[in-house]
């Protein structure tokens, strides 16, 4: 799908101005569930198989009248499919948006749990092939990577195997950390650079439009900055504090806020701008 981006770029210069209600998209008849509330979201389907598919994803029958890109979601460490998109994957799909995604990364010891295993085998081997079979049940040509946390190193994984580019057409990440670390604990996101001069991240491609968000009170991937690409042509970098100056959300909470879920919408599609609403988030 053609990129518009010089309208990607004014995304948020626009949404800053834009303080209001979320403009419903192009609904459902019937729309799929959405919760703002993290710890319910996590309550629930922590411990669901990984297979579960959260509300409005992985239907392969999909096609979209807008002509957008299939959109695949990517999750964070320690978390599946079903708890981390509890919010985004249903509110894209009743905007109109084809949604997939998977839980990838389990390791030996972790069962349901993903995005725990080694990260080049997670791309390569599992978030790849999905890539292509949601390409094959869609004859779409490309897809676009929405990554919350380590979500975005998998992006970014991915589009340095042989022959991927070609199939990505924007990289939105949420609190993904570019430079430097993301730790819970033992475990860091970081990815080693690729060659001499790439950054932690790997190399950025001409061909990919990358969109960057980021909150003041990340308490994961800190500093705050390290969630941001340095800038240029195919790179929007965002700060919710800048489109919603009180907003106090934190890294967990990016995953479930209706602010971050317009700022994702007007990345993916640009040209057909929502309004943001600023209002309470999840705080961690």
């Amino acid at each position: 799908m053609s990129r518009f981006r010089s309208g990607l770029a004014a995304v948020a210069t626009a949404c800053a101005a834009a303080c209001v209600l979320l403009a419903p998209g192009t609904a459902q008849a019937a729309p799929f569930p959405v919760t703002t509330d993290a710890n319910q979201a996590i309550a629930d389907h922590y411990l669901s198989p990984a297979s579960e598919s959260p509300a409005g994803s992985n239907h392969f029958d999909c096609r979209d009248r807008e002509g957008r890109d299939p959109v695949v979601l990517l999750h964070a460490t320690a978390m599946n499919q079903s708890a981390n998109w509890a919010y985004l994957a249903p509110t894209l799909a009743n905007a109109g948006y084809c949604v997939f995604s998977l839980t990838y990364g389990q390791a030996s010891w972790s069962g349901n749990t993903g995005g725990l295993g080694n990260k080049e085998r997670s791309a390569a081997s599992q978030v790849a092939p999905f890539i292509d079979k949601v390409l094959a049940a869609t004859d779409a040509t490309k897809v676009d990577l929405v990554g919350h946390s380590q979500g975005g190193a998998i992006a970014q994984l991915v589009t340095q195997l042989p022959g991927r580019v070609a199939q990505i057409d924007t990289v939105v990440s949420l609190s993904a950390s570019h430079q430097g670390y993301s730790r819970v604990g033992s475990i860091t996101d970081r990815l080693p650079a690729r060659a001499p001069g790439q950054s932690y991240w790997g190399p950025r491609h001409p061909s990919i439009d990358y969109v960057n968000f980021a909150t003041r009170y990340d308490e994961i991937s800190t500093p705050y900055t390290n969630t941001l690409m340095t800038p240029g042509p195919n790179v929007v970098n965002t700060l919710v504090q800048d489109v919603c100056p009180a907003s106090k959300i934190g890294h967990v909470g990016m995953a479930y806020s209706p602010t971050v879920a317009a700022l994702v919408r007007n990345a993916l599609d640009p040209a057909h701008r929502v309004p943001v609403v600023c209002g309470p988030d999840y705080p961690f």
